[in-house]
This record gives C-alpha cells, sequence and structure tokens, in this order.
C-alpha cells in the first residue's frame, strides 16, 4: 500500500500540468453548481465559473484534436461491442433506480425528456469520463476513475443542495448511487479506451429512468 501511495505521489509531481488544470476546471464546475440557483448578481458567479471551465479546458487541449481531447478517437470493434454492455448497463441501473424510487420497472409512455436528459448525460460524461478522467490517466487508471467519480458525485450533491428549495431527498443514496455509477462508467472507458461506451451507457440510464416525465428535473438540466 505504501509502495502504491508514493507511487501516485511521483507521478503527481511528473504531471503538475495535468493536476493545474483539471484542479482550476473543477473549481469552475463547482462554482457553476454552488450558485447556478441563485438570484441576480450571485448568478454571475456560475455563468463565471462555467466560462472559466471552458476557457481552461480549451487552453489544456490546444495541442489536442477535439475526439482525442475527450476520448472520443477510437472507432474499432474493441470499442463498438463494448457499447452492447454499455446498454445493458444503463438499463440495469436505470431499472434498479426506479425500483428504489418505487415507481414502475419503466416509464409507461416516452415524452420529449427522453431527448434532452440523454443529451445533458452525454455532456456529463465527456466532461468526466472524457476530459478529467482522460487527462489524468497518465497518473494512474484507478486514481483516474475514483477522481473523476468522487468530483461527479460532490458535483451533483452540490447542485441540488444549492436549490433554493431543499429537495426531500435521499442523499445518502444520491451521493452512493452516482459514485458507483461513476466507477462503473469509469471502468467501461478504461475498458474500451472510449469514452463512447460509458456516453451510451448514461443515455440508456437517462432515458429509462427520465423518459416518462414531463419535464426534466432541475438537478439533470443543470
Amino acid at each position: 500500500m505504501a509502495g502504491s501511495e508514493r507511487s501516485i505521489s511521483s507521478r503527481i509531481r511528473k504531471h503538475p500540468r495535468s493536476i493545474r488544470d483539471v484542479s482550476l476546471s473543477i473549481l469552475g464546475i463547482l462554482l457553476f453548481a454552488g450558485f447556478i440557483h441563485q438570484p441576480f448578481p450571485l448568478l454571475l458567479l456560475a455563468i463565471a465559473g462555467l466560462a472559466g471551465t471552458g476557457a481552461i479546458i480549451a487552453y489544456s487541449i490546444r495541442d489536442l484534436s477535439i475526439p482525442k481531447a475527450f476520448g472520443l478517437d477510437r472507432y474499432t470493434w474493441k470499442v463498438l461491442l463494448y457499447c452492447l454492455p454499455a446498454i445493458a448497463l444503463g438499463t440495469i441501473l436505470g431499472i434498479l433506480t426506479r425500483t428504489s424510487f418505487d415507481v414502475s420497472l419503466f416509464p409507461a409512455r416516452i415524452t420529449g425528456v427522453a431527448l434532452v436528459a440523454p443529451l445533458v448525460g452525454a455532456i456529463e460524461e465527456l466532461i468526466f469520463r472524457g476530459y478529467i478522467q482522460g487527462h489524468l490517466h497518465p497518473i494512474g487508471r484507478i486514481f483516474s476513475v475514483v477522481y473523476a467519480s468522487t468530483v461527479h458525485t460532490c458535483y451533483k450533491l452540490l447542485v441540488i443542495l444549492s436549490l433554493s428549495v431543499p429537495l426531500q431527498f435521499d442523499f445518502f443514496f444520491l451521493v452512493a448511487w452516482t459514485f458507483v455509477g461513476g466507477i462503473l462508467f469509469g471502468s467501461l472507458r478504461e475498458l474500451s479506451g472510449s469514452t463512447l461506451p460509458p456516453v451510451i451507457a448514461h443515455a440508456v440510464f437517462d432515458v429509462v429512468l427520465y423518459g416518462g416525465l414531463a419535464t426534466v428535473p432541475v438537478w439533470v438540466w443543470t
């Protein structure tokens, strides 16, 4: 264990630029999450955080192609094959989540939310599994998966906690389920070598979970 910790520490010291870029982008993301529900002028902090994150990511990937920067540059048979378990994983996670909410296993009908929610989920995967996890990959595969999942969980929790009217929500379930889902999606990213499978898994999850709603939940939209 001590040897592993020293190895990670030494890799972190060897990649200060990656740590800096990821840390600054995360700071902007959390600033956005913490103030997106606030009235003007505090809302400007959320806008500044989002704009700052975009600028940091754009600067840090200036020498890379867009697909490579977000883990979408590989379309091999291996990647395509991993899309099948990705669909199964998204479906299973969606069903299990609906079961915990004591609703039917699948939506009774499909609404426009089935188009919007997966797009939001796909963007989250490109940021957390594509950019953050990919940027930290040189430090260690397990480290990058756990780190990206932890940050994603903090983001989701902060979005809900920042609502002007607190939701009656099982926050332990939210934290645990978001973290576990992030680990599974991150593992798909590592095993397949591409962000495409986790994007598909998250999109399927959102369709199964939210596809029958009349409006997009506030924590999904933000």
